[in-house]
Order: C-alpha cells, then structure tokens, then sequence
C-alpha cells in the first residue's frame, strides 16, 4: 500500500498526486481521463471505464447430432448471456423445429424472425433498462403461491397440468433474472446504478429467483404425484395438513424477505423442524403406500427451499 498526501487546489478541490509506474502500466498521457467509482469502502480510481457499451451479440449454434435437452441448454445459455441473436442451424432442424420453437416462445422478448429448412433465427427485443428486478421476484412469488393452494386440493380437483404450465412461467422469469443479473454485472457500474440495485443485490436476486423456481419445481411434482397415489381420506386430510403448513411458511418467508423482517425469517425457520417432524411421522404412517416416497421426498425438500429464503434474509442481504 502506498499514501500520497490530500494537496488543497483552489477553494473547492484538492489534489492527490498519481505513481508515475501506475500512469505507465496503464499507457496514460497528460489530458486522459480517470475513472473514479463509489463504493461502501470508498473510491475505486480506474484507468478506463468499466462500464461497457452494450453489444449487438450474435451466436450460432449448430443443432446436428445433438439432443434437445443440449440444443435447449444451449439456447438458454446464449439467453442468459445476453446475445441479442441467436442463430441455430443444420441439416437437423427441419426435424426439430418444433420444441425449437417452443423453447424460445417461453424465452421472454425472444422471437424468431426467420426460419426454413436449414436455420432458425430469434431475436431479442429486450430492453433490459426498463426491466425491475422486484416486481420479476414479486410475479415468481405470486404464481407459486397460487401453485401451492392448488396443490391442497389436488386430491379433490386434478389441476397437475395448470400447475405444470405455471411452473414454465416461474422458470421464464427465473431465466429473465439470471439473464439481467449476468448483464449487471457484465456491463458496469452505471448500468447498476441506473437500475437502482447495488452489487450485492445482485447476488439477492439471483438467489431468491433460484430458490423460488426450485420450490416450484417440487410443487408441481407433489401435484402429479397427489394423482398418482392412493391414501385414505384421513391421511388426504393429514397430507393437506402439510402442504398448508407449507405453503403458509413460504408465504411468511416472502414477507420476511419484502420487510427484511429478521425476527419473522427466524422464528419461521425455528418452527420448520416441527413440520419436518411432521413428514417424517405421516411417511412412516403410510409408508406400504406407492409412491408415498416420491411424494414425501418433494414435501420434504420443498420444505428446505424455502428455508433458503429465511437464510437470505437473516444473513442480511438486503432485498
């Protein structure tokens, strides 16, 4: 570490003198311009901006000899990396056109602009400055809330497809979030400022929208496994019983997390081992039941997902 002493330099500025070895590593000459950037810790001093100009990205990817879970992976990775076009091509695409299609269809401002035999190009429109974290985290709450009712009543009213289709769009804003994060943290300082978040909000976002698709994930496995198996109307009612604690945790979890409440997230969190106790004692009641385990074993981690939402708040990562 190396001080330089504060120099008064009229009546409204001071000076600090620059090592003349940081001015040549660094190709600067007199008149350039030096970056400064205000962060908790203080100034970061900075030879050229962080801050980058937006590309036009393109990618292509090539679809022959692939599977699609790899041709989906991949298209959702140039997503999330922000490549504004996205060109996949091949002898192969005649043949898998269509989950091609859907797959960019649950992308959010992806379209495809044109397509034939051989290739397939989408385009993204989105215009990401206009886009609040908050309110993508506030839908993803939303729509699993509404899943996790439906699941109560899954042994009256059979909703598993409905539910798997809310699931796809918890995953399309779940995708949404990685994609702005990742852009965050890839353009700079400015962009950050300009969409009023700071570096370790970042890091909150990322986290809850992972933890939030996770849990409903396990929501729409528990609703098509509640079709496939048979219990009494008691342990119905036991397991309704459950899934009710269940969701109520999650929801006061989520105002936790809204009102960075640290006492709710912890008194939640303390009370989530007398429901895990709970699973645990309705499995072995009906543990001769098919699939009781498939369906406890869901319970179980949507239950520890949702703990991650209390572990978020009470580590103190600001919302």
């Amino acid at each position: 570490m190396e001080y330089r002493k504060l120099i008064s330099f009229g009546k409204s500025s001071y000076v600090v003198s620059l090592p003349k070895t940081w001015v040549i590593q660094n190709k600067l000459k007199k008149g350039d311009l030096i970056y400064f950037d205000e962060n908790k810790e203080g100034l970061v001093l900075q030879a050229r901006s962080n801050d980058k100009v937006a590309e036009e990205k393109e990618i292509k990817i090539n679809v022959d000899k692939k599977d699609s879970r790899r041709i989906q992976r991949e298209i959702i990775s140039a997503y999330i990396q922000n490549y504004k076009t996205i060109v996949l091509h091949g002898d192969e695409i005649k043949s898998k056109a269509l989950p091609i299609q859907k797959w960019i269809q649950n992308l959010v401002a992806l379209e495809i602009l044109e397509q034939d035999s051989k290739r397939i190009v989408a385009k993204d429109f989105l215009n990401i400055d206009d886009i609040s974290l908050n309110q993508i985290i506030r839908k993803m709450d939303v729509i699993t809330r509404s899943m996790l009712k439906d699941c109560v009543n899954m042994f009256k009213e059979d909703n598993s497809e409905n539910i798997a289709l809310r699931d796809n769009d918890v995953n399309k804003f779940r995708f949404l979030v990685y994609r702005i994060t990742w852009y965050a943290t890839e353009t700079g300082t400015s962009i950050i400022r300009k969409m009023d978040i700071t570096h370790r909000d970042i890091l909150n976002y990322w986290w809850i929208a992972y933890t939030i698709e996770a849990i409903a994930d396990h929501a729409k496995r528990i609703a098509k496994f509640m079709t496939d198996i048979t219990l009494s109307t008691s342990s119905q009612k036991d397991f309704e019983k459950l899934l009710i604690a269940a969701e109520q945790m999650f929801t006061n979890l989520m105002k936790a997390y809204y009102t960075l409440d640290h006492d709710l997230a912890h008194t939640v969190l303390q009370n989530r081992f007398e429901l895990v106790e709970k699973c645990d004692a309705f499995y072995e009641q009906n543990k001769s039941t098919e699939n009781i385990g498939y369906l406890m074993y869901n319970l179980k981690a949507l239950i520890m997902s949702t703990n991650t939402i209390g572990r978020i708040v009470y580590e103190g990562i600001p919302g």
